[in-house]
């Protein structure tokens, strides 16, 4: 494909791409979100089992980052190399992400904890397969820039519109079934009325809740794949970036890539100011229920987050056009830590000082969800400056990597806490300990990550005096390729 040649990829197909998002991000978001109170509360798999199963499905996500490239790069098909990586793991998606909703009846613990172990590792490998083909798939629409970017701006206000999608379906499907903790709990027994339990008529009331939203998710996410599979084309007569020829040099080059100054800071610090993200998605519903009362706001708040999350991000944009991203990082990453603190000192039942919180701090996080992909740019830039190497790929897929990691860490401290609080299966009212417990995991724990991943972002050395100078570095480097081109073009 001639790289003069412009309008090559239509308003619709761009659009059929952005929809895409839909598949991934509805799945992702709810299963991070409601996961973990799901397999507590309504699968009533045991805190330590449940830890188990977040902590070992989440490490092979670690992995499966690290084997699906080298699985996709190795696809050479008469349909392309990323669509039928779309298309497969997608459409298996659907019924994997179906069961993980289900609960057997009649298991033992043990056999569910299996049973979702199972299905969990699988959700997560074929999620990292959709996502990691379906974002690289944008690479291989078109050669020219601004088309690319078209078509990833349009992917990412899909993926907002889908994260509050999917709070919103899911969390007001799964509302309407519940029958709220007074009609259901019960006496565990006619002689101890101080003792209650989950009433099973009802548990079956959020179970039939909860299949029928991961009904509808599974709709919306097959047509989604459907979309993105037959109405964007695959161009791959393109020239490919340099690093596919770097076989032979993979582990050098990896190692240049993972001690990049610029991208250890990048690193360390992203994995410090993701994790009380999930930490916070991840917990945010039992924490609701258990420390504050709050069991019937759960979907609102969670959906208010999402909201203001969504609503901030126009405005960060607009501070880092203004500021710079490292300015504007640090003051958000800042202003979060009060935020944190506070929240684990909210009296129960105080729904106004929560409302006041969880708008303030759906904002703030809205940094965590745009920042970061603009300074992975300037990374990329920076390294090709001093190698002439552009990498994009493996720096995109070291961020990835990280962020899997964070996740792992934000997710299994939610099962952990409740392991360490004494959670007891089936129960309505917890012990005090489980209170403590979740207020730690909620506020001191992502408070001081969020202190060392500030110091670690105040380090950062690309600035925006840095920042601006690569890029006419860059400019001035791409302009002196094309002078030496021309003559042998014109030939």
């Amino acid at each position: 494909m001639s790289q003069d040649k412009t309008g090559t990829v239509s308003w619709l197909e761009t659009t059929f791409y952005g929809l895409g998002m839909l598949s991934g991000a509805l799945f992702i978001t709810v299963m991070n979100t409601y996961n973990n109170v799901f397999l507590v509360e309504v699968a009533q798999v045991s805190a330590r089992y449940a830890t188990v199963v977040v902590f070992i499905s989440r490490f092979w996500d670690v992995i499966s980052n690290l084997i699906v490239g080298k699985f996709i790069s190795s696809t050479n098909t008469r349909f392309g190399r990323m669509r039928p990586w779309i298309l497969g793991s997608g459409l298996l998606l659907v019924p994997v992400y179906f069961l993980c909703w289900y609960v057997p009846p009649n298991m033992p613990d043990i056999v569910k904890m299996f049973y979702y172990l199972v299905l969990c590792s699988a959700f997560v490998f074929l999620q990292t397969a959709n996502n990691v083909a379906y974002r690289t798939l944008v690479m291989y629409m078109s050669d020219d820039e601004d088309e690319r970017n078209r078509a990833t701006l349009i992917r990412g206000v899909v993926e907002l519109v889908a994260v509050v999608m999917g709070i919103a379906l899911h969390g007001q499907v799964v509302a309407a079934y519940d029958t709220g903790e007074a009609k259901a709990c019960r006496p565990a027994n006619s002689t101890d009325n101080s003792t209650h339990r989950i009433d099973p008529e009802a548990l079956q009331d959020v179970k039939n809740g909860y299949l029928i939203s991961a009904g509808a998710i599974c709709g919306i996410s097959l047509l989604a794949t459907l979309i993105v599979t037959f109405g964007v084309k695959e161009r791959r007569d393109m020239e490919r970036e340099n690093e596919q020829n770097l076989n032979g040099n993979f582990l050098k080059t990896l190692k240049g890539v993972v001690t990049f100054r610029p991208n250890v800071y990048f690193l360390i610090y992203d994995v410090c100011l993701y994790s009380p993200t999930v930490i916070y998605s991840g917990g945010a519903a039992i924490y609701l229920q258990y420390s504050l009362g709050l069991r019937s706001q759960v979907p609102n708040i969670l959906l208010i987050t999402v909201i203001s999350t969504v609503v901030a991000m126009p405005a960060v944009g607009l501070l880092v056009d203004k500021c710079g991203k490292k300015s504007v990082y640090i003051v958000m990453v800042a202003l979060t830590i009060p935020f944190l603190i506070w929240c684990g000192l909210v009296p129960a039942k105080n729904f106004a000082i929560v409302l006041v919180i969880i708008i303030f701090m759906g904002a703030l996080m809205s940094a965590n969800s745009y920042i970061p992909w603009t300074m992975l740019s300037d990374i990329v830039d920076a390294y090709q400056l001093q190698t002439n190497q552009r990498l994009d790929t493996l720096f995109f897929s070291m961020y990835l990597l990280m962020c899997r990691l964070a996740s792992v860490l934000g997710q299994a401290a939610t099962t952990v806490a409740l392991v360490i609080g004494g959670y007891v299966t089936g129960q309505c009212t917890q012990p005090e300990s489980v209170d403590t417990s979740l207020r730690i995991l909620m506020s001191a724990l992502p408070a001081g990550l969020s202190l060392i991943g500030l110091g670690c972002l105040i380090k950062y050395p690309i600035n925006e005096q840095i920042r601006k100078e690569n890029k006419e570095a860059l400019e001035e480097m791409t302009a002196s390729l094309q002078e030496m081109k021309a003559p042998i073009a014109s030939k």
